[in-house]
Order: structure tokens, then C-alpha cells, then sequence
């Protein structure tokens, strides 16, 4: 069970990593965008009598066709509740509640294709309302807004490089004439959120060890930082790595003793749990020492991937090897499908190798297929998941695994040439017939000579 532990920390930890950097949602395509850019410029024409009139026939149609299930009338009903929140933004001069109804209809347009305009408008809503709540001097209303902008903006880093959105400046709908414009969503998006993580204590981390790595002008500055990061990471779980080894190795040291329990014990399992546990108590060994390590890894992982997802913005143009930017996949595009990329796909052989190299010599044939299975499920489950992740991401969790994977070589080496060695050196044993003469105590029979006649 414990040699299956990572791979369950994975399969629950990762697909929620990877669903904060990528899988947003369907990109709008360039029709759309200047369709909903028309209709929006179309609605700042209108006085306060005729966006009355209009969100009135925009809720009738709504209540007409929600509940139908024709994809082409579920994409009208998506827009029109897209119009229907910028009629209440443009209402909202007169009347502040309008803003609230606004988010809430755009609220309901997450899963759609107009996602990106939705939460952009409502990021754009909740800062201008956190700005009042600052000059009222209402600060529990302030990070109540504060909060919200930071969750739009954070759901709106998942889509995929390349995707556009439409803005408004000024962002606030009630202040006309408006210049709508067609943006990239991302980089939109990380440069405002670079704006409110600034404050946060893993992006001043990455800050410093950019600025001692050579400053925020050079390239090299950023991927020393990662390689820095890898660094001390290892540092601080090597005595927990130290202590998992030992553990590993005591228990295979005692595998002997323990199969002899469950010969002893087959039929009781709740016996041989207590004889195993007695056993282990009786030479201090502590099995859950071997799943420490693994946890204080993981702690430190997902404070590593909150780290380059606060500084993403800065990551944004900086080249590595063939990669254009640390902050998109590694990913290329072959028959207009994303494939791993090179990085990934070295990232994943080291996986395997690792695996291969770490693993304790199997004492059941049970273990020997556990071992078999995760040497090959882990590297493609993984290639899978991170193939979404920044390659700032990517190329710290490399490097990490290959501080581990060396880390642990070293370790082994010892005991493996010791194994190797006893191996040699033991003669082999004698043959069954040979032993039983042995414990019998007798000699060979003489051969009789033939009688003469």
C-alpha cells in the first residue's frame, strides 16, 4: 500500500493543480467577439428608457428558451444573459443594487463560451467597488470586493495562450463614450493579478531570489531562481528522505520475519496485524516514517506551484532552451492538437528511471507487480496532468526529481555493492544428497571386487 501512496497523492493532488492553469473553458472565436463587441457598443447607445425596454425583451427571451436543449438556442440564451448583466451595469448609475443583479446574472454564464467576457466584467465590477468601499472606509466591504476580483482573475488564468476576451475602458459601464477592445486573456489577466499578489509572501520569495540571481533584467535571473527553489527544497527534506530510506530499509531487512507471520497467521488477519505490529515495536521500526517525507514534499510542492502562479506574469517572455516563455505548457502542436512537449517528455523518462533505480528488490510476487505498475503508470499519468502546467512548474518539479532521484542513489549504493558482494562471496550450498550423508554420519560404500572362481 505504501508503494501505491504517491501515485494516490497524485491522481488527487495534480488534477487540481493542473485545473488551475489550464482547461478555462472553450476560447471565443474572432466572429463572436466582434458580434458581442457590437451589441455591447449598440447598448451604450441606449438612454435609460430604452435599456428598460431592452433588459425587459432580453428577460422574456431568456424564460422563453432556457430550458430548451438545442445547442443554437442555448448560445443565444448564453449572450442574451451576457447583454442582460450589461444592462443592469448601465442602469447601475441610478441605482447601485443594478450592479449586484449584473454579477449574479453573470455568475451564471461560468461553463459557457462567453465565460471570459463574464468574469472580466465582474473583476472590473468588484474594483471599482472595492475603490468606493476604500474611500468610504469600509474595509470589511473592501476584502470582501478584493476577494472576489482575485477569483475572477484567478479563473480567467486557465485558458489556454492565445485567447481573447473583450474589455471596456473606462470599466465602469455607467461612464460613457466606451472604447471596447479585443485582448489576450492571459496576459490581461497576469498583469492585473501581478498587481494584488505583489503583497504575498512566496511572490517576494521568487522576487529575492530573482534579484540575487542576477536581477529582474536578465533571463538566466528567472530560471536560476527555479533551480535555487529546487534546491532548498531538497535541503530541507533530505533528513526526512534519511529517515525514509532507513525505514525502507529495516522493513526489507525484516521481510524474512514477516512472511513467516503470515504463514503463521493465514487464516487471522487481525493476529497477524498485531504480530506484525509487536514485531516492529520490538525493533523500533516505524512504518509511518516511510510516508513523512512524502507529505513534506507535497506540502512544499503545492506552496512551490502557488509561488510561480503568483509570479506567472513575470515569467511571461522569459525563453529557456527552445521554449518562447516559462509561463506557457510545454506543448507543441502537431495536426492542431497540443503534444508534451521536450521538457515534459524528459521529465517523464525520469520518472521511470527513478522508479527503476529507488525501487527495494521485491520479496512477493504481489510487490514485484505493484512495482511494475507504478514504474510505468506514474511517468504516463503524469505526462497527462502536467501537460497543461507552465514550464516554470515543470522545470522545477524536473529538477526536484533529479536531486531526489541522486540523492537517493547515493544513499543505496552502499547497501546495493553490499548485496552484490554477499551474493559473490556465498558459496553455494551443498547438494540435498550430500547434506543427509553429512547428517547421517556414514561414508560412501566400498566398492566389492569381483569373487574369482
Amino acid at each position: 500500500m505504501k508503494k501505491l501512496l504517491p501515485l494516490l497523492l497524485s491522481l488527487l493532488l495534480l488534477p487540481l493543480l493542473s485545473g488551475c492553469f489550464g482547461g478555462g473553458g472553450v476560447p471565443l472565436s474572432r466572429d463572436q467577439l466582434n458580434t458581442a463587441q457590437a451589441r455591447f457598443e449598440e447598448l451604450d447607445r441606449m438612454d435609460r428608457t430604452a435599456l428598460e425596454a431592452h433588459n425587459q425583451a432580453l428577460k422574456g427571451d431568456i424564460a422563453a428558451f432556457s430550458e430548451s436543449k438545442d445547442k443554437t438556442l442555448q448560445a443565444e440564451v448564453a449572450q442574451n444573459r451576457l447583454l442582460l448583466g450589461y444592462t443592469w451595469e448601465r442602469m447601475a448609475a441610478e441605482d447601485r443594487g443594478a450592479l449586484s443583479d449584473a454579477v449574479q446574472v453573470y455568475q451564471q454564464l461560468r461553463r459557457t463560451p462567453y465565460q471570459s467576457i463574464a468574469l472580466l466584467r465582474v473583476a472590473q465590477i468588484d474594483e471599482a467597488r472595492l475603490a468606493r468601499e476604500r474611500q468610504e472606509g469600509t474595509e470589511g466591504g473592501a476584502q470582501q470586493y478584493r476577494k472576489s476580483v482575485i477569483s475572477s482573475l484567478e479563473a480567467l488564468t486557465a485558458y489556454p495562450p492565445g485567447a481573447h476576451t473583450l474589455r471596456r475602458d473606462p470599466p465602469v459601464a455607467s461612464q460613457v463614450p466606451a472604447a471596447w477592445q479585443v485582448v489576450p486573456v492571459r496576459t490581461a489577466v497576469n498583469a492585473w493579478l501581478d498587481q494584488y499578489y505583489r503583497t504575498t509572501w512566496l511572490y517576494q520569495v521568487f522576487e529575492f531570489l530573482v534579484r540575487i540571481s542576477g536581477g529582474p533584467d536578465r533571463n538566466s535571473s528567472y530560471v536560476l531562481a527555479i533551480v535555487l527553489i529546487a534546491i532548498l527544497a531538497k535541503l530541507i527534506t533530505t533528513p526526512f528522505s534519511v529517515a525514509q530510506f532507513r525505514s525502507m530499509r529495516a522493513m526489507q531487512l525484516f521481510q524474512p520475519e514477516i512472511k513467516k507471520l503470515q504463514e503463521k497467521y493465514k487464516g487471522d488477519k487481525q493476529q497477524l496485524a498485531r504480530a506484525q505490529m509487536e514485531l516492529m515495536k520490538e525493533h523500533k521500526i516505524n512504518p509511518a516514517s516511510s510516508c513523512l517525507p512524502m507529505i513534506i514534499q507535497m506540502v512544499i510542492l503545492i506552496q512551490v506551484y502557488y509561488g510561480i502562479r503568483h509570479f506567472l506574469f513575470r515569467f511571461e517572455g522569459v525563453p529557456f532552451l527552445y521554449l518562447k516563455s516559462l509561463a506557457d505548457p510545454d506543448a507543441i502542436t502537431i495536426g492542431g492538437s497540443p503534444w508534451p512537449g521536450p521538457l515534459l517528455l524528459l521529465y517523464s523518462a525520469s520518472m521511470y528511471f527513478t522508479q527503476k533505480l529507488i525501487s527495494m528488490p521485491a520479496t512477493t510476487p504481489e510487490q514485484a507487480q505493484q512495482q511494475k505498475m507504478m514504474s510505468y503508470l506514474m511517468p504516463v499519468m503524469m505526462l497527462l496532468v502536467m501537460k497543461s502546467l507552465p514550464a516554470a512548474f515543470i522545470l522545477y518539479w524536473f529538477l526536484q526529481n533529479v536531486l531526489m532521484t541522486g540523492h537517493q542513489w547515493l544513499i543505496m549504493r552502499p547497501h546495493r555493492a553490499a548485496a552484490v558482494a554477499a551474493a559473490v562471496e556465498t558459496p553455494p550450498p551443498p547438494p540435498p544428497e550430500a547434506i543427509q550423508r553429512l547428517s547421517q554420519g556414514t561414508k560412501p560404500a566400498k566398492k566389492k571386487g569381483k569373487r574369482r572362481s
